[in-house]
This record gives C-alpha cells, structure tokens and sequence, in this order.
C-alpha cells in the first residue's frame, strides 16, 4: 500500500530518494507514520510555521516522503525485491520489533540486507526483547541501524526520517562517485598502458622496438654477468629494401615487412627476442649462447627464413638480408656498443653482397669510426667552403666544338688535400648530406654557367648529376627553380643527369616528377644508360632529351664485339625517339672512329680533357683555342 507525497519537494530534496517501507503489524502505525511524515501543511502548525509566524523568516518547504506498507517480513521482503527490480529503491524501512506471527524485527532485518545491503534501518521497539550489544553482535551493517523507543515523538520521527534518507542518498552518491574514480583511474591507467605499449612495440610488426631493446639488452647483460654466460646480437637489414617500396608502393613494403617480422620470430627459439629496430632493420638477441658456432648457425637460419619467396598484392617477392653479429662479453659489456657493433658488422655484409653476414672485428669499428670521421668532415667542408667544381667538356663529335659541361665535385681539405669523390660520395648519400651537397652543387654550377654567359664565351649546356635521394626528396623542384630565378641562368641551360636506375623507381611519380622538372625549361639527361632495367615503352614516357651511353660499354668496344652492338642499337633506339645521343669514358680514338661510324653526336672523356677548373675551362671556350678533337 503507497502513500503519494502532499507537498511538492524543493530542489535539495529532489533529488534524494525519500522512498520509506513502513513494517509493522498494526494498522495504526501505518497511519500515524502518514500523518507525521505526509501530512497537509495546513492541518497542522509544524515548527516552520512557528519560526515564520515568531521570527518573520520564510518558512521551508517540507520535504516530501513516499510511504510503502508491509504488515510481515514477508511481505516487506517482496515490496523490497520489487522497489530492487524497478531500479526504485528504499532509502529506509521503519521496522517493528514484535509482527507474530511471522519473523521478528531482527529476522525482517537480517533477510531485506540480505537482498538490499544499502537499506537504512530505524527499528522501532517498546521492549527490551534484546540488548543493544546482542543486536550488534547479530546484525551485519550496525551502522545502518538505529533504534526507535515507543512511543515516539512526531518530530524525532520527521528528524529520523529525513536524516537516514539523506544519509542514504549520501551513500549512494558517494559511491557512484567512487566507481566513477575507480573507472577514471582504470581509464587513465589503461590509457598510460596504451602509450607506454606505443613507445615500446613497433605499430606495424607489433614487435618490441629499439626503445624496449636497449632494457631487454641491459637485463640480459647484467644475467649473463650473473650466470658467467654469453649472449649474442644479431643486426639485421633488408637488402635493397627501398626498391619494394618505391616500385611496389608502401602497403606491399608494410605487408612484406609483417612478413618477415612473423619468419624471424618462427626461426629463433621462446627465450630470444625479436625488435624492429628501424624502418627495414630487425634485432635478435640470443641468449645462453654456448659457442660462436650456435650464433653462425643461427644466422644460417634466420637468412633462410627471410629469403623466402613472398606472395603479396599479386608478386612474388624474394626479399635477402644483410646480418651483423656481436658478442657479450667478447665485443662489449655494454649494450650500445653491442648494437652498434653487430650494426657495424651488417654494413660490412652489406659491403660483401647481399644474403651473408659477418661477425664484428675491431678492423671494422676503425673503418666505421674512419667513416664516422669523413661525415663530420663534409658537414665542415660544407661550412667552410671547401668544395669546389670541375668542370669537363662534352664535345660534337662532328664539330669538335665544345657543347656542353659536365660539372664533378672535388674537395681539398688544407690539412690532407684531395680526397677523391669514390670516398666521399657514398658516405654523403649514406648520411643525407648528399641532399645539401648537391644543392650547392646546383648553384655553383649553374652561377658559373651564368657568369660565362655574361664575358660573351660560346653558350653551351651545364649539366650536374642528381642522385635518387636528391631526386625523391619533396621540395627538389621548388628548390630548383629557385635557383634558376636566383641565378638568372636561362633554365635550357641547365641539365639534369639522372641514372636509369633512379626513374625506374615508381615510375608513375617519376613520370610526374620529370614533367614537373621539363616545364621550367630543364633538359634531362639519362645516365649511365643501359645498366638498367628500362625498355622502349618506358623511355617513351619520360620526357628526356639525352641518352648517356655508360663508360662501361665505351671501354668495352676494344675487347668486345657485344658491346659494339649494343652502342649501335642504344644508338638506333634514341634517334628514333629523336633523343640527343651522347657517350662518355672515351678514352681512345678506335672509340672515338666507332661512335663516329655509327653517328653518335657527342663524346665526353679523358680523350678530350679530364674535368678542368672553371678558369682553364673558360680559356678552352674562348675564340681561337685549340680544338680539344684529336687528330686520327
């Protein structure tokens, strides 16, 4: 049986839960609890209205209570399990001692906190049936508890009433508030777990990475210090990697790489550990290791496993590994040296071929450090204006008139003097400094090109090697004309050579790139033609204007037959797509009476003139020189 509410609630009271279970077997009670707790406010001259009519104060609204009767236990048990499953709780049940014939008011008790442990409890008794010490003893949640002396005041039961409601709302929301920091605080620890996995696992390979390597490295080290064991790192890196990506795209290279993550992983056992230590780079760290043997055939293995022909997005790929390997303690006790020792020893691998690997020696830290030594070298070169430019000409074969320059770096340290561009170049791609080098490269040329323009000197064409890093880097185009603008060299001064193999790199960008390249007025001039993998369909759609015939072929021409029959038909296929032909190495005039024979335009090589400074090279220009054509 519910009683609604006389009086609306103000806001405070609204939101607390004034649901009252009156448990008692006498009908009466039942009816005094209704006048007292929901009583009309003006049949009955409450202490608010006393204070307003004494003191002038305006009188609160009463809080509102809703009243829900059970004359058993049983009964209140049920009304509790309903209030439970309608998600409308009580917030206090007023409870008799004596209900025969059915449970007693401790047994009601015991059975609603055993369905409702939030429930807050006035018992309501007017005999001592039991102590207070053995109603604690007996009752579990004592502190939801308190105890009604009959009869009772109306005001001490409106106190009661209101105060155990409040304290249950109390309850209630500070629970909800601790489950809502409980759930923050798993949030956040969550959240925290996420991106300590982040900074410690590879995205792609779900792999540790190099950040959980060096701990693991450290851990291992210090246990085989422990245990007087070995252990041993394995440098992996992919051999000519970067082909995949840039003929293939991105995607195949990612796939490839999960790949190869899931065959090293299978080819070690459960107690080494596999990182990715770089973009096509990979760590072992073997552990236990008993002898040097165990580590080679390891690597046997692992060099297996990788080499594996790969079926993705359509293609077979056959992917091949260089691999380095340090041993602790033998190479180091610390774990930055171990890598970069086993590093060291995979650049050695590399060096050899692809598909080895190398154990490290101390000749190849000299020669790394040696390495090391050259980069900061040419970072200082750069600064100090050491680099200068050479320049060789390229001459019509008919003519003999010098057309063209080819402009080659050279560098002279004060201290040491020359250093040959074999030692220096690779270490400048391998470092990125290849990228400035070239830059400065660019405007010195093209300057120089400018400022023979303007002493009146022949005009020909200045042409400057660019390298697949230089080419494939972002800005390369608006850097270009840049310096154009800056120089004022007119742009069909200036020409670009670029290796067959650098624009057989995902052709559709560099068919893109190469026009971009061709509206600022450039000429392009493919290099080193004929050690590549290019066919006639695909010179056909790069814009060149020059076919560069390769040393190798030239110098050839003495001792084979194929080579001459190569020349002629490199020759054939660029006049018929109306391309400048030019060859280069030439060193001999049975050469020069070959590509003479066969109508090849221009020549470039020591025959002519080694690469010159722009001083001598300018009196090679200058009206009335000496033509650099020898006699046959």
């Amino acid at each position: 049986m519910s009683s609604s509410p006389l009086e609306v609630p103000d806001a405070g009271s609204a939101r607390a839960n004034r649901r009252i279970l009156i448990v008692d077997d006498a009908a009466s009670i039942h009816e005094d609890f209704r006048k007292i707790l929901c009583a009309d406010a003006e049949s009955e001259q409450s202490l608010d209205s006393l204070e307003e009519a004494l003191f002038g104060t305006t009188a609160a609204v009463r809080q509102a209570f809703v009243l829900d009767s059970a004359y058993q236990g049983q009964e209140a048990l049920a009304l509790v399990n309903q209030a439970l499953a309608a998600n409308a709780p009580y917030a206090l049940a007023f409870i008799d001692m004596r209900m025969p014939p059915g449970w007693d008011g401790l047994q009601t008790i015991e059975q609603l906190w055993n369905v409702d442990p939030n429930l807050q409890i006035a018992l309501c008794t007017a005999y001592s049936d039991y102590s207070f010490e053995a109603i604690e003893a007996r009752l579990k949640y004592n502190d939801q508890l308190l105890i009604l002396k009959k009869p009772f005041d109306h005001l001490e039961i409106r106190q009661m009433a209101s105060a155990l409601t409040w304290k249950w709302q109390l309850a209630q929301d500070v629970a909800l508030k601790v489950i809502s920091l409980e759930r923050t605080i798993e949030e956040r620890v969550q959240e925290l777990l996420k991106v300590s996995h982040l900074l410690q696992y590879d995205a792609l390979t779900e792999l540790p990475n190099s950040t959980l390597l060096g701990d693991r490295l450290t851990q291992a080290i210090a246990l085989g210090r422990r245990h007087d064991t070995q252990l041993a790192v394995m440098f992996i890196g992919l051999d000519r990697f970067k082909r995949i990506n840039n003929a293939l795209g991105y995607p195949v290279g990612d796939e490839v790489l999960q790949q190869v993550s899931h065959s090293l992983v299978a080819a070690v056992r459960a107690s080494d550990s596999v990182f990715r230590y770089g973009s096509d780079e990979f760590v072992i760290l073997l552990h236990d290791v008993q002898h040097p043997q165990q580590t080679q055939h390891i690597a046997h293995k692992v060099l297996k496993a990788i080499s594996v022909t790969r079926h993705v997005a359509g293609h077979d790929l056959s992917v091949t590994a260089s691999l380095g390997i340090s041993l602790y303690p033998n190479d180091s006790c610390n774990a930055v040296e171990l890598i970069k020792h086993a590093e060291t020893a995979m650049h050695t691998s590399k060096e050899r071929g692809a598909n080895d690997f190398s154990f490290y020696t101390e000749d190849m830290n000299l020669r790394a450090q040696r390495q090391q030594t050259l980069e900061s070298a040419i970072r200082q070169a750069l600064d100090r204006d050491e680099f200068v430019l050479h320049y060789q000409p390229k001459l019509d074969l008919k003519s003999g008139r010098i057309v063209g320059a080819e402009a080659l770096i050279r560098w002279f340290q004060p201290r040491s003097g020359w250093v040959s561009p074999v030692d220096f170049i690779p270490v400048a791609e391998d470092s990125g400094l290849i990228v400035p080098l070239t830059q400065w490269v660019l405007r010195q040329a093209c300057e120089q090109a400018q400022a023979w323009r303007g002493m009146g000197l022949p005009p020909l064409c200045v042409s400057v090697n660019v390298s697949a890093i230089d080419f494939r880097q972002r800005d390369f185009v608006d850097n270009l004309a840049a310096i154009l603008k800056q120089t004022g060299l007119p742009p069909a001064r200036l020409e670009l050579e670029i290796t067959e193999s650098v624009l057989m790199q995902n052709v559709d960008d560099t068919v893109d790139l190469l026009h971009k390249i061709k509206a600022l007025g450039v000429r392009l001039a493919l290099d080193d033609f004929g050690t590549g993998y290019s066919s006639l369909s695909y010179l056909r759609r790069f814009p060149i204007d020059v076919l560069k015939i390769d040393q190798s072929f030239v110098r050839g021409l003495n001792v084979n037959s194929q080579d001459a029959q190569l020349i002629s038909a490199i020759i054939g296929m660029g006049k018929s797509l109306e391309l400048n032909i030019i060859a280069e190495g030439v060193e001999t005039l049975e050469q020069l009476a070959f590509l003479k024979s066969q109508a090849c335009e221009e020549g470039q090589g020591f025959l002519f003139s080694k690469a010159v400074p722009p001083k001598d090279f300018a009196q090679l220009l200058q009206v009335g020189s000496p033509t650099l054509m020898p006699n046959p």
